[in-house]
Parts: structure tokens; C-alpha cells; sequence
């Protein structure tokens, strides 16, 4: 007789990302550790330069929404499609002092934070000003037609 145990747990760490804002041309560096176990994955932002510029998203693959710090955000069933990876939109029930949504992939992460005076991109591959400009474009365009209905 022989057992086989199977695990349910993935790890994949040191992910170079890189961050832009629409607001600067500044680039900033970050690795992401990605953790998996069962239903649930974590994905941990670490800042190479500052130590407290650190973002933890967990995704509930069951209910299909996404926890920070702060708020729980809910698919929109809306999604952005890049390079054949599809990216939901995600944003909270309640719109707090201002509106703010996520786009993110369960395989990839987090592309965009979108929030008033707080827009970001996060990017695996560094890319030049015009294709940021484009992404941010095609990003906030889809996000408006979730606006609208």
C-alpha cells in the first residue's frame, strides 16, 4: 500500500517589478513574493528602496474578490485585456472619500491601482513613456464604461 500527499502550496518569490505613475515619470522598483495555499493567494509588494512602501493583496479565488489593509474589493466582471492576459476590474461596495479600483490578474497580480491622485501601473517589463501613457489610456477608458452602466 502506498500514500501520495499532494500539496496545495505554491511559492514564487523575487518577481522584479517595475511601478509607474501617471502623475511623474519616475520608476520605481519592487519584487513580489507570490504565495499560494489552497483557495487563497498572497501577493506582497516589497519596495526595494523605502521598507514601509510595502502592498499586500489577498485574492480569494472562491469568492472572487481581493483584500488589502484597508477594504474588500468585488469583481466587476468587467475585464482589460494585455498581451492575452485577461485583468478584472475590481472595486469596493462602498465608495468611501473617493473611488478606487483594482486591476488584477490571479496568475499575474496586480497591473493597476486606480484611485484619485494615486494611479499606478505595475509592470513586469520596463516599458518607455508613450506605452505607459497608452496602457493608463486603455486601462482608464474600460474603467469608464463600468462608470456609465
Amino acid at each position: 500500500m502506498s500514500l501520495l500527499f499532494f500539496s496545495c502550496k505554491k511559492k514564487e518569490k523575487n518577481i522584479s517589478i517595475y511601478s509607474y505613475s501617471l502623475l511623474n515619470d519616475d520608476v520605481g522598483n519592487f519584487k513580489l513574493n507570490i504565495t499560494e495555499k489552497g483557495g487563497v493567494i498572497g501577493f506582497e509588494y516589497l519596495n526595494k528602496i523605502d521598507t514601509i512602501g510595502r502592498l499586500h493583496l489577498t485574492y480569494n479565488k472562491k469568492l472572487d474578490v481581493l483584500i488589502t489593509k484597508a477594504d474588500t474589493f468585488y469583481s466587476t466582471k468587467k475585464a482589460y485585456n494585455l498581451k492575452e492576459i485577461k485583468f478584472k476590474f475590481y472595486k469596493r461596495k462602498v465608495v468611501k472619500s473617493h473611488t478606487r479600483s483594482l486591476v488584477f490578474n490571479e496568475k499575474y497580480g496586480l497591473l493597476s491601482n486606480l484611485a484619485f491622485g494615486a494611479d499606478y501601473l505595475f509592470i513586469k517589463d520596463s516599458i518607455s513613456k508613450i506605452e505607459k501613457e497608452v496602457l493608463f489610456k486603455g486601462v482608464f477608458l474600460k474603467l469608464n464604461e463600468i462608470n456609465v452602466e
